[in-house]
């Protein structure tokens, strides 16, 4: 850490110090919702990745699964594997082939 990132963090400590239990639990839920709204944008991204019909795979339990992505959701994306099973995958797990 730098110096400045340094004397941010101890007047950030001091300024925590001085918060009630109220203060520190509003804290408490801007940090989440601010965090939320990070792994939105993340997963938004993934999923801009891919198209339906785009042909994709993902590992699972050591083996490979290979298919045709047939629908987008809000945070996963469906694809029929070749061998007829329907899987829901994360984006950030799929790699276009």
């Amino acid at each position: 850490m730098q110096k400045t990132e340094i004397q941010s963090v101890t007047e950030f400590e001091h300024f925590l110090n001085r918060l009630s239990e109220d203060d520190l639990r509003l804290l408490n839920r801007m940090v989440v919702e601010r965090l939320k709204l990070y792994h939105k944008v993340r997963d938004l991204k993934n999923l801009a990745q891919f198209n339906v019909m785009d042909r994709v795979c993902f590992n699972s339990e050591g083996r490979q699964i290979v298919g045709i992505v047939i629908k987008l959701n809000r945070r996963s994306v469906t694809l029929r594997a070749d061998d007829g099973h329907q899987w829901n995958v994360s984006p950030a797990l799929l790699m276009r082939r």
